[in-house]
């Protein structure tokens, strides 16, 4: 269930139809009517997309009441720390919606100077429960901007009742922001196992528990806490939950975790849970993970295929590097990226001079030469990277290769090799030779224009073993500057800012302050006013059609953008050129490697949802306001994006078809229903 219904939030609901509002309904200035066919709406709208503060601000008093709410949540996306005053007033506005939307924005601002107004709204007075909403969205605020104090008092409240389901999701949600922030405490650590563990809790509350478990770094859990979790773990019947409790045990070297994840691998239905158990044993003894993983890289999924072959290529070791290479040369029916990275986990872990190095550098090669797809000729080159004296054959190729995908790889493939720690090592008395060597495959990449081979060039040149910054001369420099200058803004921001700071490091200078680009791309209303609240987006691919409901009331420019995109036939023929089990599936790039935008960006849009389902609909981004023609599907919740990626949609119909992309599959066309 999203934020919005859990708050109540109807004004915002998909299920309301604006374009069937009563025109007196619309002008009620005491309820929130968000028909975004109403100029005054639209201004509204446009004044976020444009980042204009002092508009923005001067609507927090208006009147009307769907004003000051457009007005307090588009500081959600805008995030200007002088609204910080402004906004406070309205904690104590007298439509609750409006008080929920300006907890929210200063939450996403993340000022200090808002914990202590956030902190004095808190309702404590609240014995009816009629401010429950409010008083968690305050709670999840504070979590993303409070100090050490608040995370204390937060942490220590013990009077929540189950019945208290949105209290409780509101300090659940504060306790993982902080931690989100690199911020715990003992006790509300030890608050988060018993939510968890207690099934009289809503599956929300229990949810960002076991995010928050799974995805603090300090939180480390013990024998006992360990004994909590896999119960909770074995009486949940929620496959999300699951999952990232998998990954909190993971973290736990005692033998109660181990204990229930080496059953539980073998038994889980679930293939989201199956990839999360196969990472969390990557710090349990490795001959016993060994006979648990080695079997999954034949699963039927091949999600779960390639997450236990690519457990090999980090998580190997020399005494089972033959393994890897057999069983992917006898079981040719392996999806190509579970073969690749067994080759590759060998390629790795076999000792150096080993006679079966030759064999795989040779099946390495002819996989590249013989394949007619790209991503498959990627991984290779990655592959390949694992023996650093592949270098010269790597350049040679992948350089040369016609495939925007393949020549990025390429230079992805080099930098690996730049950036590994034992560098002079392994290459010897002739490390500083490759070390030039590869300072001008870096430099030709860099000339190419080519956006992708100089982004991946550029994060090659700031090797921290390499230190280019004592070998790069000042004809070198003034290439990189020249590259730099001519990249095209805002289609080439990515590359821009990763040349940014390349050129930065080598001038000794510090890394370069974030600067959004310009604003350069207006909401479309043309196209959104040829919508309403039932518009689909059909996303037809070669393995089926899914449905994308699309939310035009909380991101209008990325619905309008996405959807004008889809009528002119943009995405006809893109590929999903990144997947990610159980996280996302990515597509859109006009090139096909991630590196890929046309000549516009838009603004993050930013509001009361949460990806705490499967199926959101989000948009890529190389930083705030960067967002353009890729977007990304989740396979299960990743509350961690929440506040810092754009929602546009949710699949309605077809997560089969989402579970089941892999790499290079087509979009063969969207259409708008």
């Amino acid at each position: 269930m999203c934020v919005l219904r859990k708050l109540g939030l109807v004004a915002w609901g998909a299920s309301v139809c604006w374009s069937c509002l009563a025109p007196e309904q619309a002008k009620d200035k005491q309820s929130i009517q968000l028909d975004w066919t109403r100029p005054e709406i639209q201004h509204l709208y446009s004044l976020r997309d444009e980042g204009r503060t002092d508009s923005l601000i001067a609507y927090l008093s208006h009147p009307e009441a769907t004003l000051r709410y457009l007005a307090a949540i588009a500081f959600a996306s805008v995030r200007d720390s002088t609204a910080v005053e402004p906004l406070v007033p309205l904690l104590r506005d007298p439509i609750e919606e409006i008080r929920i939307a300006a907890a929210f924005a200063l939450g996403q601002i993340g000022s200090p100077r808002a914990e202590q107004p956030l902190i004095e709204a808190f309702r404590r007075d609240d014995s009816l429960s009629q401010h429950q909403r409010f008083n968690a969205a305050v709670l999840e605020a504070v979590g993303k901007c409070g100090g050490i104090q608040s995370l204390r008092h937060i942490a220590t409240v013990s009077t929540y009742e189950p019945t208290d389901t949105v209290l409780l999701e509101g300090q659940c949600r504060a306790l993982y922001q902080y931690a989100l922030r690199g911020m715990t405490h003992p006790e509300g650590t030890t608050a988060m196992i018993q939510y968890v563990a207690n099934e009289r809790l809503p599956a929300s509350v229990r949810l960002i528990a076991a995010h928050y478990l799974a995805r603090s770094p300090e939180v480390v859990p013990d024998s006992l806490q360990a004994i909590e979790l896999a119960a909770a773990f074995v009486r949940s019947t929620a496959p999300h939950i699951r999952m990232a409790l998998a990954k909190a045990l993971g973290k736990s070297r005692t033998r109660p975790a181990f204990g229930i994840l080496s059953k539980a691998i073998r038994n889980e239905q679930d293939w989201r849970v199956r990839c999360n158990l196969i990472n969390a044993l990557a710090l349990f003894e490795p001959d016993t993970v060994f006979a648990l993983v080695f079997p999954l890289v034949q699963d039927p999924n091949p999600h779960v295929s390639r997450t236990a072959a690519e457990f090999f290529v980090t998580h190997g070791n020399a005494k089972h590097a033959d393994d890897y290479w057999r069983i992917a040369r006898e079981n040719l029916d392996l999806p190509w990226p579970t073969r690749i990275a067994l080759y590759r986990a060998s390629y790795k872990w076999l000792s150096s001079g080993h006679e079966r190095k030759e064999y795989l550098n040779y099946r390495l090669r002819d996989l590249f030469l013989k394949s007619p797809n790209p991503y498959e000729r990627a991984a290779c080159l990655k592959a390949l990277s694992e023996v650093g004296w592949q270098f010269k054959w790597i350049h040679d190729k992948g350089f040369a290769d016609t495939i925007p995908v393949v020549r990025s790889s390429a230079v992805e493939a080099l930098s690996t090799i730049a950036r590994r720690p034992d560098f002079f090592r392994h290459f010897g008395d002739n490390a500083r030779l490759v070390r030039r060597n590869l300072l001008e495959y870096f430099l030709e990449a860099i000339r190419s224009g080519d956006v992708g081979m100089m982004a991946a060039a550029a994060e090659g040149l700031r090797s921290p073993v390499l230190q280019y910054r004592d070998l790069v001369d000042s004809a070198q420099l003034a290439e990189i500057q020249t590259a730099h200058k001519r990249l095209k803004i805002p289609r080439d921001y990515e590359t821009h800012l990763a040349l940014e700071k390349t050129l930065a490091y080598l001038e000794g200078r510090p890394d370069p302050l974030y600067k959004k680009p310009p604003y350069n791309h207006p909401i479309d209303w043309a196209v959104l006013n040829r919508l309403n609240a039932r518009s689909r987006a059909v996303i037809q691919t070669e393995l089926g059609a899914l449905a994308v409901q699309l939310y035009p009331a909380w991101a209008p420019g990325s619905v309008a953008s996405f959807v004008k995109l889809a009528q002119e036939g943009y995405y006809d023929g893109k590929t999903f050129h990144r997947v990610v089990p159980n996280f996302v599936v990515q597509g859109g790039c006009p090139r096909g490697d991630g590196y890929g935008a046309l000549d516009f960006s838009l603004r993050t849009e930013i509001g009361l949802l949460s990806y705490d389902d499967e199926g959101y609909v989000g948009l890529a981004s190389a930083g705030p306001d960067t967002e353009g023609v890729q977007f990304f599907i989740t396979h299960s919740p990743a509350p961690h994006l929440d506040g810092r990626y754009t929602i546009f949609g949710k699949v309605v119909q077809g997560m089969d078809v989402v579970h089941r992309l892999q790499p290079g599959h087509r979009i063969q066309q969207v259409t708008i229903q």
